[in-house]
């Protein structure tokens, strides 16, 4: 009946919302039970039953079976998505229109000897790499007191110019009249601060792109230390490229574990012992390398530290650095792979002997 054609053919369409594996095994049970249960003339499927068949399906696609299966799809998401986040800060940083500051100009050199009347004792060029400069800068503590110290309005890249000046006569407030000249000059300044774990007095300034952050050290034997740091002003878009990475990284991670977990569900035994061989290491990895991750951006509060654009970095950084977690997960989720799919395939191609020659004891 032609008829009964179209309804069966609308009824094919909106079951495509299923996973493929379902729709073998219970697909026509399911196309079966609807055509039985139609109503005379009917040639298409109901908003209801369109609106069930298709939230039903999407349900299969995307909820893992099991509580366990659920934690293993949420761990591995997880870690997809910190992970891509920070990709796409540090996608965002490479893309970004600032142009990176001329921190070694040597007028800049110049106007910190200025500044402080002397030549430095020490002159240290930073840089480098950027993941390496997001995996590696908080092991120093310059940029621990950053909460308590005031910026002008923005926030510097962790790694810059410095220059180191030794002996400074404690008496001629050296500090204060450098930031006054700054000023006058039409540098934009923070207030000088005293911060606590730092136990100096520092103030910062910006122009032309450039963060400038001059501090003191106590005084001994009425001398002091004064350190000068140049630093280029962190781009802005940094953290929009963590929210869409993050989110890229939800969206491609969870419904491919929910498929693993579905097949893994339909293996034999043997073949899933041989699977949770690989997927446990693989996901301790994941839940202790994105534990490493949050807690490194993380400001540590004992500090007075704050989190940099360089910081959303880290995710990516720490797989570049410290390849260990990555090579553990990469491995694991290949393995995984290659059981759930390789099974499936061996039950639809078995081997078959051939037949045995035959024998001087069979041929009579």
């Amino acid at each position: 009946m032609p008829e009964q054609s179209a309804l069966e053919r609308s009824y094919r369409r909106l079951l495509l919302a299923y996973p493929g594996f379902y729709r073998r095994e219970r697909g026509l049970e399911i196309l079966t039970t609807l055509l039985d249960a139609a109503k005379p003339g009917q040639v298409r499927a109901t908003i209801g039953e369109a609106a069930h068949l298709v939230l039903s399906g999407l349900r299969f696609r995307v909820a893992p079976p099991g509580t366990a299966g659920r934690i293993a799809a949420g761990v591995a998401a997880l870690w997809t998505a910190v992970v891509l986040g920070g990709v796409g800060a540090y996608v965002a940083w490479d893309s970004s229109s600032t142009a990176p500051a001329a921190i070694d100009d040597p007028r800049i050199s110049a106007l910190a000897d200025a500044l402080v009347g002397q030549p430095p004792a020490r002159v240290d060029h930073g840089g480098g790499d950027l993941l390496g400069i997001a995996y590696g800068h908080q092991a120093g503590g310059r940029f621990q007191t950053l909460g308590a110290e005031e910026l002008p309005g923005m926030r510097p890249v962790p790694s810059g110019h410095n220059r180191l000046y030794e002996g400074v006569d404690a008496t001629r407030g050296v500090l204060d009249a450098a930031h006054r000249r700054l000023q006058a000059d039409g540098w934009r300044t923070g207030a000088v601060t005293r911060p606590a774990n730092c136990g100096c007095g520092v103030f910062w300034a910006s122009r032309d792109g450039v963060l400038l952050r001059m501090a003191d050290d106590r005084a001994r034997d009425q001398q002091k230390i004064i350190n000068v740091d140049f630093y280029p002003i962190e781009p802005s878009g940094v953290p929009a490229g963590v929210v869409v990475g993050f989110a890229l990284g939800l969206i491609l991670a969870w419904p491919a574990v929910t498929w693993l977990t579905h097949r893994y569900a339909r293996t034999s035994r043997g073949d899933r012992m041989l699977f949770l061989l690989f997927a446990v290491p693989a996901l301790y990895a994941c839940l202790a390398n994105t534990v490493d991750n949050l807690l490194s951006m993380v400001p540590d509060p004992d500090t007075d530290s704050v989190l940099l654009a360089a910081d959303l970095m880290y995710p990516l950084a720490n797989q570049v650095e410290n390849p260990l977690a990555v090579s553990v997960i990469a491995v694991g989720l290949a393995a995984c792979v290659g059981i759930v799919v390789f099974t499936p395939w061996r039950r639809r191609h078995p081997e078959t002997d051939p037949a045995p020659a035959p024998t001087a004891l069979t041929e009579g």
